[in-house]
């Protein structure tokens, strides 16, 4: 963790409150190793029901800025809340990393002793549906792609007996697929 920069806007900062916020900000570093800097800003003001606590905290990592604010009746308290919303968003900000970062790159590596060769092989899976497509017209089958909000959907063309598809086009306009005949 590089800096913690603590700044205020109607209220001192005691030596108190400076080591406490950099106790309970220096945690984050077991959630995400590369925080590259901590802001917090500490304010003080007046609701009706009398004086109102807020911290406000933004962390960046990774190019990423995560903010976290809470507001308390007491200081410390808006302090420990909203450490505990800075640390689930790292959390969650690691685990989306991790999540993306472990794909399977669905290959498979291996090395033959004999003539020191590597072998890469692709082991995609392929999935296989089979389909008993309703007879119907296109525009029901438009409707049905709506209604089911598909991407594609495959019917049989009650005219000609044939298995057609009708898809949503990037434009919003829609396609529809069918057999030539020869």
């Amino acid at each position: 963790m590089k800096t913690i920069n603590i700044t205020s806007r109607n209220i001192v900062i005691t030596e108190a409150i400076r080591t406490y916020c950099e106790n309970k900000f220096s945690r984050f570093s077991r959630y995400f190793d590369n925080i590259l800097e901590i802001n917090a800003t500490l304010s003080a003001g007046r609701s009706k029901k009398g004086p109102l606590q807020t911290a406000e905290v933004r962390v960046a990592v990774n190019g990423s800025i995560l903010k976290g604010v809470s507001q308390e009746d007491d200081l410390y308290a808006a302090i420990d809340k909203v450490t505990d919303i800075i640390e689930k968003q790292l959390t969650k900000y690691k685990e989306k990393l991790r999540d993306n970062h472990h794909v399977n790159n669905d290959k498979k590596i291996s090395f033959e002793a004999g003539d020191n060769s590597i072998t890469v092989q692709s082991t995609k899976k392929i999935v296989n549906v089979s389909l008993n497509p309703r007879p119907m017209d296109v525009e029901e089958a438009i409707l049905q792609l709506e209604t089911l909000n598909k991407d594609f959907y495959v019917f049989t063309n009650s005219e000609s007996g044939d298995m057609n598809i009708v898809y949503k086009k990037r434009n919003g306009d829609y396609g529809h697929i069918e057999p030539e005949q020869f």
